[in-house]
């Protein structure tokens, strides 16, 4: 704060020192504008050249080409753009490697800072490709922090992967406000993995009528990704029984019914959401469906 303020009295008193100057050639108010129009010209040409600041114009370059294309193509727009002779060029793809895209980008862009004398620590860089990354809708995994999509990954067989790939392409869900903030998903990869469910949990519920195997699929990875206290059941449940499969169908009301007890348990603390339950109104009218769904069959 002290710096921000410091840099605004800084440029405020470059302006009346300029506009002084100015009114021995241009009357005012016509020096005043000159003046500002100067200042915030240098301004703006100091902070682009502070490393920070460098690094998210380079990012946001490649994050662009990354929301319309793959991390090759992304990569090649950014170095077509920045870099100015082949030694250089060929610098950042020999460095540009590491397990997850986030680590070959920085590493890319860390070398891009060397080449002009300049650098970031890794917290800062880090930081920086997460505030730029957050401003983009980009599908696939790979663009999503490690840490989450290993938690995904290590709940599911490589066959849920497949299927899980596949709805997400389909149904768009990486245009859900789920993923707007892929950063978010790094602070506690467990808890991000539990939402996921209840984002395939609803999907399935949307879906049910019209494309009943995508629903069952969804339905599924959602339990799979969180097996307890997970509404998915319900729906589960109620999609069997209309597929004619009475009796999976009833054991999975049984365990919705349990989920929604340990709801009605804790109602101060977590109570079903309208997603959780659609397409019913409320919890009553859902618990009543899986009763029905469970009678005849002990």
């Amino acid at each position: 704060m002290k710096r921000i303020l410091g840099i605004a009295l800084a440029g405020a008193a470059g302006v009346v020192a300029l506009t002084v100057v100015l009114e021995y050639v241009m009357p005012p108010p016509y020096s005043g504008y000159l003046a500002l129009c100067v200042v915030g010209l240098v301004v703006t040409t100091l902070l682009k050249r502070r490393p920070t600041e460098r690094a998210a114009r380079w990012l946001r370059i490649y994050f662009r080409a990354r929301a319309r294309a793959d991390e090759v193509v992304a990569r090649e727009r950014l170095l077509v753009r920045v870099t100015g002779h082949s030694q250089l060029r060929h610098q950042v793809e020999e460095v540009w490697q590491g397990p997850s895209e986030k680590e070959r980008v920085l590493a890319g862009v860390a070398a891009l800072l060397t080449s002009v004398g300049q650098r970031l620590d890794a917290p800062a860089l880090s930081a920086t490709y997460d505030r730029v990354r957050d401003r983009f809708t980009i599908a696939g995994w790979s663009a999503l922090p490690e840490e989450f999509v290993r938690e995904v990954r290590g709940r599911l067989e490589d066959r849920d992967w497949q299927h899980l790939d596949g709805i997400a392409d389909k149904y768009r869900l990486f245009q859900q406000r789920f993923f707007q903030r892929p950063s978010s998903l790094r602070a506690d990869p467990g808890a991000s993995v539990q939402d996921l469910a209840r984002l395939l949990a609803s999907v399935g519920n949307h879906i049910g009528k019209d494309e009943p195997g995508d629903a069952e699929r969804a339905y599924r990875l959602s339990i799979r990704l969180r097996p307890n206290e997970n509404l998915a059941h319900a729906g589960l449940a109620l999609l069997l029984e209309r597929t004619g499969r009475n009796h999976d169908a009833a054991v999975e009301a049984r365990t919705a019914l349990q989920v929604l007890d340990a709801f009605a348990a804790r109602s101060s603390e977590r109570a079903p959401t309208t997603e959780d339950i659609y397409p019913f109104k409320s919890a009553t009218s859902l618990l009543e469906a899986l009763e029905r769904v469970t009678r005849g069959y002990p």
